[in-house]
């Protein structure tokens, strides 16, 4: 996806943790200090596709048209944004799979939001509270 709006407020917005560490083998030796995520993001994409991801929560609720943001674990910052395209079951198991705003990622990559300026540690898939969102929102417009 090239790019798409500035996410509206009153979507609903999910935070889906990912742990860098689980894809050491192709993150660079600096992947925990860098200060720009672009190198570790697409180390992520070498080790897994970033369109599908496993849900252990918020597959009952999350909806195609939701926002999506990364959250590096370990790092403690989003860098990616996307939207939900759809949520499905395979395997007796639940997936979404997104489509990531390649501009807005990019410049998330290089000046990813801290989890200090938006307050929300999500420990698996789930909802920002608004607090985040309003945080998420005025640094993707501050970056676009």
């Amino acid at each position: 996806m090239d790019s798409v709006a500035t996410p509206s407020r009153s979507a609903a917005h999910w935070l889906l943790p990912i742990n860098p560490a689980a894809h050491a083998e192709h993150q660079p030796d600096d992947w925990r200090t860098r200060s720009d995520a672009t190198a570790v993001w697409a180390a992520i994409g070498r080790s897994q596709p970033l369109e599908r991801w496993c849900l252990r929560s918020g597959y009952r609720t999350m909806r195609a048209g939701d926002v999506i943001w990364a959250y590096l674990a370990v790092r403690q910052e989003v860098c990616a944004f996307g939207r939900v395209r759809a949520v499905v079951e395979a395997d007796g198991a639940w997936f979404v799979d997104v489509t990531w705003d390649e501009h807005a990622t990019r410049a998330l990559n290089r000046s990813p939001v801290a989890r200090g300026r938006f307050g929300q540690v999500p420990m698996s898939t789930c909802r920002a509270r608004a607090t985040a969102v309003e945080v998420l929102c005025c640094a993707m417009e501050d970056l676009l």
